[in-house]
Formats: C-alpha cells, structure tokens, sequence
C-alpha cells in the first residue's frame, strides 16, 4: 500500500516534543523504546513513503537512542528488515554483538525480529529503507545471518547501491506503477547484492563480476518496458561483448536473454495481481511492459506459471 507521511517537532511544545517523537517513530517503523532524548532542545524531522514493496523516509534530529527490545518483538506481527543510510554525521548500530559505525555513505542492515540498538550520537541525517524479511531472503538464503551487517559506503559496491538508494528513491512516485514496481524489485536486488558483496566467501563472483551483474541487471529494469530491448543492448550498457556478459550470467544458471524474459514475466504478472491495473486489458498490460508479439506472450506466459495471464488474473495472491 503507497502513502506519505510527513512528522516534525517544530510546531510541538518543546516538553512535548520527545513523547511526540516516540510516537512518529514508532508509527513509521516498528515498536521501539526512544531514550535521552528529552529535554527542550531535542528536534526531529521524519518523512516517509510507503510503496508496495518498500518504505523510504528521510529522517534527521539531534542526539537520541533507539531501542528494539525483545518486549517490542514479542508484541509485534511484522519481520522486517531495515538499511539506514547515514547521509550526515555518524551513528551507531549494534546487533547480535556487533557494532557498526556509520559516517556519511556507509550503510548497515538490521532485523527487525532481533534486538538491537541505534545510537544517534549527534545531530544525524539518515535515509532509510524497510521491507519484508521474505523479500531478501527469497535474494539471499543467508540473510538470517546479517542483521548489523554494514556496508562500506566508499566501496565500489557499496558506493553502487548507495548512489541507487538516492537515486531510485527519488523516482518510485514518478511514472507508472508498473514502472515503480520495477524499481522497487530493482532497489531490493541491489541491496541484496551490495549484501552478498560483504559476505565474499559464500560468493562464486568476483566482485568485478558482481558489479557487471548489477550494472546489467539495472539497465534490464530501467528499459523493460522497451520492446527493443536485447542482450546487445544490455551487453553495450556494460562495456562487454555478449558472449563475455553470458558467461557471467551462466556462472548464475542464467543468461541475458533469459533475465530480460524473466524481468518481463514478472513485472507483468505482479500488475495483472495489481487492483490498479483492473482497468486494463491483459493486451494493454503486455504491451505496457515490452510485449509487442502477444501470442508469444501468452506461451512464454504459460510455460513460466503453468496457466494463461487470464486464469493467472482470476486468481487470489
């Protein structure tokens, strides 16, 4: 469900203003304790976007503690995971034993089903992005294991995914919602992969590859809807020949062709489930996503779901 939020203390009482906070924060994210933060001095800012598959809020105040307590866990109903990006100042995040300090750039991944502490020890600025535990997982088999994980900001990796978490988030309310959709899939695999990039040894890829891999995969996303869209496209996009790209592809049991294929299939199949998209005909939807030969849409349709787009339509999630 999309929506937007906006919090501030500026117009609250200033003996008001932390308990105001508290609330904001626990609204926007999940139940948390927020501690020394009182006093008339303290101020904050929150602004939030809620997308199908994400939030995004922008956040910044002056020194405080958040706390996710295990009594926090045992009342709640969501398993999240959260990235905080520190965009000014730095900041603390401590899970499972291991503590990460943040300065502008850098990034860390926490659990949302764990506790954990985020120490804001000055005035901060932070983006940060929420979504389910089973959306990363489905990416990362491993991913129970990296709650507190961070991510250097200044590597080559961590610097890819941090201009995209800016980036991308500035544009998932500007076209359609099948291109939002997209880019929100798009941001999670990015995510994922500066993730996996952390944890080299359970990796196959070099990290050259791995970023080949995302700069492809990102051209994918960005042109899907593009009828004209090709492996030599994508090949051009990344500075290598064809032959070369597929071979890193098949060191994941897949090809350039076929992330095109399945990139297509799915941003289609999540719209013909998309209420907003009742409207449309599943001609138009095909079109809408790069299908310009519908007979062919409908059997690689088929052969990937093992029903028609129509009786995929008339299904429940």
């Amino acid at each position: 469900m999309s929506g937007q939020a906006s919090y501030s203390t500026v117009d609250i009482a200033p003996r008001d203003r932390f308990a105001y906070w508290r609330e904001a924060v626990c609204d926007s994210y999940v139940q948390l304790g927020c501690e020394a933060g009182e006093g008339p001095g303290f101020v904050g800012s929150l602004d939030i976007e809620r997308h199908s598959a994400l939030s995004v809020s922008r956040v910044s105040g002056t020194a405080h503690r958040v706390v996710r307590r295990p009594s926090d866990i045992r009342s709640a109903s969501e398993a999240d995971f959260l990235v905080s990006l520190q965009t000014a100042n730095s900041s603390r995040l401590t899970q499972f034993g291991k503590t990460s300090v943040l300065r502008p750039g850098d990034m860390v991944v926490y659990d949302s089903t764990q506790p954990y502490c985020l120490d804001l020890t000055e005035p901060f600025s932070q983006t940060v992005l929420q979504f389910s535990k089973a959306s990363l997982l489905s990416r990362l088999p491993f991913a129970e294991t990296l709650g507190g994980t961070w991510i250097d900001g200044q590597s080559d990796i961590g610097r890819l995914v941090r201009e995209s978490i800016l980036a991308f988030s500035a544009h998932l309310n500007s076209g359609s919602p099948v291109f939002a959709s997209t880019l929100q899939e798009t941001l999670l695999d990015l995510v994922a992969t500066g993730l996996a990039g952390s944890r080299k040894s359970e990796l196959a890829l070099s990290s050259f590859d791995r970023q080949i891999l995302l700069r492809a995969r990102s051209c994918i996303a960005r042109r899907i809807h593009d009828p004209e869209l090709d492996r030599n496209q994508v090949a051009s996009a990344t500075g290598l020949s064809v032959r070369r790209l597929n071979a890193i592809f098949q060191c994941e049991g897949s090809s350039i062709a076929g992330e095109i294929r399945q990139k297509r299939l799915e941003v289609v199949a999540a719209a013909l489930h998309d209420p907003r998209f009742a409207a449309m005909s599943i001609s138009e939807i095909a079109m809408r996503c790069g299908y310009n030969n519908l007979q062919h849409f409908s059997t690689l349709f088929r052969k990937a779901f093992g029903r028609s787009p129509r009786q995929y339509r008339g299904e429940e999630e």
